[in-house]
């Protein structure tokens, strides 16, 4: 069974050879729609000059006038942000904007699994109490206009800073609703993260430069939020990786540090980093304990405790890895005794948790090509994730069970719901009829787009060295992906338990190349009768012996034609 379908890359036109000095950049720079020098320099060297005027975002002034008029108070500003990475980081920016305008700040990020996402009801009493002079939402309070309405009859005024779509457009008139997914907000700053909102209130409040210490903060959030790395979020995301180890927060540092980042050798962060060794550390506060400790990790300034938390967080992201690959182990024993795969995968356990499911599924996604639906399993009701495959709006399937279920809500690729549990099968009946009426008799599979035909000599330093401008990469500007034909694999070894492949791949001319197949161990027989193959690939650089080279990340392979 394929995993991908193969999209091979169609011959860029002669005028794509101007937009820079490297033919393969200049082919690359011309599929991620890049059209022009200017475009070429915003794309490869972006500057803060490049960020549109925030001003111009709906409600901006008011906001800052309510932040104006309670400089002057005593009283505190409650910050309540959400507990995810992008809500922890923007939640992190406001509590030291605040602080810079001598505020006194209460910030505050609901428990995952009591309180459940958004600013609810249950959580005014606890604001209340604090008796406030402001209260701002970051990362949500779009749609919890009864909870917000509470809070200002009860005369604190509110701000709400989201990027989060607008379904229910009766916000408070008094309310200060500064959203970019409002559908007056200026189309440029539709894409922004919440923390990417947050810097933008900074740049009204302190200017550019000023502001421009948090850009770290908001770089990671981004990433982690994956929202596209094109326009003014890859400006953002850009420039505050470029000045990560100057003035990200004594927390943040100290945890890139114990996670094997070295900030002695001044090392680079990339995307990369952002999204699989920071994101998930910060994440796993809220998934497996509480996300408080994510939150004072990046809001403290005492080194020692700096350094408990974030030993902290790590023992807690491996706790994180280890109860993923047990649920993965469990579910693939499921899905392999299944004989033939359904169209949808709907999986539930009792042992399974609410907090980690989502990430459960996206990895059996991958490995499957299916949507997937993973459910923690209660005795009355369920709660879970739906991910899914390009062609399958998982929300809208989903909209269509509504009858089935307690709640749902999501996007087009990822979905949250609640079910009863004696109704978990006829869920997955129902999902079935929808899949089966949507992708019919073809079987599911994942897209794989390619960039670009590589020549095997091509596959070296100087060709990843080159690539390497394209930085950062994430949604909407992916690490470019590669075709290689004609090669045989030999040397096939397999590595950590029967996970993954290494082999040597062999050019007609007699070159030489080392590839790595992550998650390949279940592809080695298929490998080792493949003969001539084509790889699809990115490049990976690596350290061997002390030598840095280059190899093959494959993502899959299929026989030569």
């Amino acid at each position: 069974m394929p995993r991908y379908r193969w999209r091979e890359p169609e011959r860029v036109p002669e005028m794509a050879r101007e937009l820079a000095v490297d033919p393969l950049l200049a082919a690359v720079l011309y599929r991620r729609g890049i059209r022009n020098h200017e475009e070429v320099r915003r794309f490869l060297q972006p500057h803060l000059s490049d960020l549109p005027d925030p001003a111009a975002l709906p409600d901006s002034g008011r906001a800052v006038s309510l932040v104006e008029e309670v400089r002057c108070r005593s009283r505190p500003v409650v910050v309540f942000g959400d507990y995810d990475v992008d809500g922890l980081t923007a939640t992190t920016l406001l509590a030291q904007l605040f602080g810079e305008f001598g505020l006194t700040v209460i910030p505050m990020v609901p428990h995952r699994l009591r309180d459940g996402y958004g600013f609810q009801r249950h959580h005014v009493p606890g604001v209340l109490e604090h008796r406030p002079a402001l209260l701002v939402t970051v990362d949500c309070g779009t749609g919890d206009w009864d909870a917000l309405r509470d809070v200002l009859r009860a005369g604190v005024p509110v701000i709400v800073l989201d990027h989060h779509a607008v379904h229910d457009e009766a916000w408070p008139d008094e309310l200060a609703f500064v959203s970019v997914a409002r559908p007056d907000a200026p189309p440029v700053f539709r894409t922004l993260s919440a923390v990417g909102v947050a810097y933008q209130f900074a740049r009204l409040l302190l200017g550019n430069e000023a502001a421009s210490r948090w850009l770290p903060l908001v770089a990671l959030g981004t990433v982690a939020d994956v929202v596209p790395l094109v326009g003014i979020n890859r400006t953002l995301v850009a420039l505050g990786l470029k000045r990560f180890w100057e003035t990200a927060p004594l927390g943040l540092r100290t945890l890139a540090r114990l996670s094997g980042l070295d900030s002695a050798r001044g090392q680079r962060l990339t995307s990369w980093h952002c999204g699989y060794v920071l994101g998930p550390r910060l994440n796993a506060a809220g998934r497996m304990d509480d996300p408080r400790l994510a939150l004072e990790l990046l809001l403290t300034a005492d080194a020692q405790r700096a350094e408990e938390l974030a030993r902290k967080l790590n023992e807690l992201n491996a706790l994180r890895q280890r109860a993923i690959e047990r649920m993965l182990a469990e579910a693939e024993q499921r899905i392999d005794a299944l004989g033939s795969l359904p169209p949808v995968l709907v999986l539930a356990d009792s042992a399974w948790s609410v907090g980690l499911v989502g990430l459960a599924a996206s990895k059996l996604v991958s490995r499957y090509a299916r949507p997937v639906v993973l459910l923690a399993r209660e005795s009355e009701v369920s709660r879970g994730s739906a991910r899914s495959i390009d062609g399958f709006d998982i929300a809208a399937a989903l909209a269509r069970c509504r009858d089935l279920l307690i709640d749902h809500g999501g996007h087009h690729a990822a979905a949250g719901l609640t079910v009863e549990t004696e109704r978990i099968a006829e869920l997955e009946a129902r999902l079935l009829e929808i899949a089966a009426e949507h992708l019919g008799q073809e079987e599911p599979a994942l897209p794989l787009e390619l960039d670009a035909e590589l020549h095997p000599y091509q596959i070296a330093l100087e060709t990843w060295e080159v690539l390497a401008q394209l930085e950062p990469y994430g949604h909407g500007n992916p690490v470019p992906r590669f075709l290689v034909r004609d090669v045989r694999a030999v040397d096939i070894t397999s590595m950590q338990n029967e996970r993954h492949l290494r082999f040597t791949v062999v050019a007609p001319d007699g070159t030489v190349r080392q590839a790595v197949w992550f998650e390949g161990g279940r592809e080695i027989a298929r490998l080792a009768r493949a003969g001539r193959i084509d790889i699809a690939f990115t490049l990976r650089r690596s350290d061997w012996n002390g030598q840095e080279r280059v190899e093959l990340d494959v993502i899959d392979i299929r026989p030569t034609r």
